[in-house]
C-alpha cells in the first residue's frame, strides 16, 4: 500500500494548491487538485479514478494528464516568486518638523521681526519648546540669537517692541501642544 501527499501553500495569485495521489493496493489512483484564488468565490476540485495501473512508476509520474514533476516545478517556482514586496509602511506618519526647519528659515540676530515672534509681549521672555514647537537645535539657536540681539541693542530686554505687537502669530501661546514640565 503506497500513499503520496504533496501540499504547498502559495500566497501569490494562486492561494492554495493540493495534489494528492493515493495508490491503494494497486486498485485505484485518485488525484485531487484544489485551487483557490485570493478573490475567487469557490474552489476548483478535480477528482479522478483510473483502472489499476500496470506499472507503479508510471502511475507516480503521470495521473490523468497531470505530470507530477511539472506540478512540483510549478509549485517551487511559485514559492520562490512569493517574496515580500519592498514597500513603504502605509501607516507610518510623516515626521513632524519644526517651523524653522520645514521652511529653512535662517535665524539671525539682526532679524528682529522674526525673533520677536518668539518673545512674550507681557514678560519679554522667550517661549519654551512646548509652545513654539521648535526642535532642540532651532530653539537653542533662537535663544542664542535673541540674547545676541538684546546685547547688541536691536531688541528690548523687558518687553516686546510695540512695532511688532500686531504681527501675525506663528503659534498660539495660550494653547501649547505639550503640557508644561512643571
Amino acid at each position: 500500500m503506497a500513499s503520496t501527499l504533496i501540499t504547498r501553500r502559495i500566497f501569490s495569485q494562486v492561494k492554495n494548491i493540493r495534489v494528492r495521489q493515493h495508490v491503494t493496493g494497486g486498485q485505484c489512483v485518485v488525484m485531487r487538485v484544489s485551487i483557490a484564488g485570493c478573490h475567487s468565490a469557490g474552489t476548483t476540485t478535480t477528482t479522478t479514478t483510473s483502472p489499476p495501473p500496470t506499472d507503479a512508476t508510471k502511475s507516480e509520474q503521470k495521473v490523468e494528464g497531470w505530470d507530477l514533476a511539472q506540478v512540483e516545478n510549478l509549485l517551487q517556482e511559485a514559492s520562490l516568486s512569493d517574496m515580500p514586496v519592498a514597500m513603504k509602511n502605509p501607516y507610518e506618519q510623516d515626521p513632524v518638523q519644526c517651523l524653522l526647519c520645514k521652511y529653512q528659515v535662517p535665524v539671525d540676530y539682526k532679524n528682529v521681526r522674526l525673533l520677536s515672534q518668539f518673545i512674550s509681549p507681557f514678560t519679554g521672555r522667550v517661549y519654551g519648546r512646548n509652545i513654539t514647537r521648535l526642535c532642540k537645535k532651532q530653539q537653542e539657536r533662537l535663544e542664542n540669537a535673541i540674547k545676541k540681539s538684546q546685547n547688541a541693542g536691536f531688541m528690548a530686554v523687558m518687553l516686546k517692541s510695540v512695532e511688532f505687537l500686531k504681527d501675525p502669530k506663528l503659534f498660539d501661546p495660550n494653547n501649547p501642544f505639550k503640557p508644561h514640565n512643571y
